[in-house]
């Protein structure tokens, strides 16, 4: 799956298939095509007379003209109908974060980009295959990877930010140059979230998302000089 592939899916809790005029549309084409049928038939079975075409010929113009019309009203309300959904629904992404007063920590969010509160929010996040020698040295939240109880309210704007783990946890040794035994060597693999929510009247939506933390590299999420002063006291400490 490409990275940050979105599926926006709604599922209208009633009146799916009226709502949006699809059942009138249809009813519509269907009585013109009956229409149009007997109209061909009564002319092509019947005794072939050349008045007859000029008689028939502005029939069958206004009813394609109708039906032709019919489609394009019903396009019309369609997208009229999405317009109204996107200044009133609500949009919930998944992604990485950095803290403002500490950029080294990386967050996990759920934000709310969409114009309308989200309830019930239920993430579902797949643990990365991670290797077998990093996996141990990785110190990183892993309760964003265990089921969690729902969300009650995502608010238009609003974010739920998570601590997920320190940078160099993440991104690993391969592009910092330095080498340290205690450390992940390679970063963490790309993993799988999922979220299901609904908005204010009921309709249901399903996300997915794929997380990367390679986007993270040259965005200062290594050690700060702060975190390198605390490392280099601590160090100090230890041998003193």
């Amino acid at each position: 799956m490409k990275k940050y592939t979105i599926r926006h899916d709604k599922d209208e809790a009633k009146g799916a298939f009226r709502g949006d005029g699809r059942l009138a549309f249809g009813i519509t084409l269907g009585v013109l095509g009956v229409v149009l049928a007997f109209i061909a038939f009564e002319f092509f079975a019947g005794v072939k007379d050349r008045s007859e075409y000029l008689h028939i010929a502005p029939l069958i113009i206004s009813l394609l003209v109708a039906a032709g019309s019919t489609y394009f009203a019903a396009y019309a309300l369609l997208e009229q109908r999405r317009a109204r959904e996107a200044s009133t629904d609500p949009v919930l992404i998944v992604h990485l974060g950095q803290r403002s007063d500490a950029r080294e920590l990386i967050t996990f969010n759920v934000t709310n980009v969409g114009a309308g509160a989200a309830l019930n929010v239920l993430l579902d996040v797949d643990e990365p295959d991670d290797d077998n020698d990093d996996r141990p040295k990785r110190n990183y939240l892993r309760q964003i990877f265990k089921p969690h109880h729902p969300f009650a309210v995502i608010l238009q704007g609003n974010s739920i930010a998570l601590d997920f783990a320190l940078g160099w946890f993440l991104l690993g040794q391969e592009c910092s140059g330095q080498i340290d035994r205690e450390k992940p060597q390679h970063p963490l693999p790309p993993f799988q979230a999922r979220l299901s929510y609904e908005d204010l009247a009921g309709g249901k939506y399903e996300s997915e998302f794929t997380i990367d933390v390679r986007e993270l590299r040259g965005l200062g999420a290594s050690k700060s000089p702060e975190m390198r002063m605390v490392t280099a006291l601590e160090t100090i400490a230890k041998k003193s």
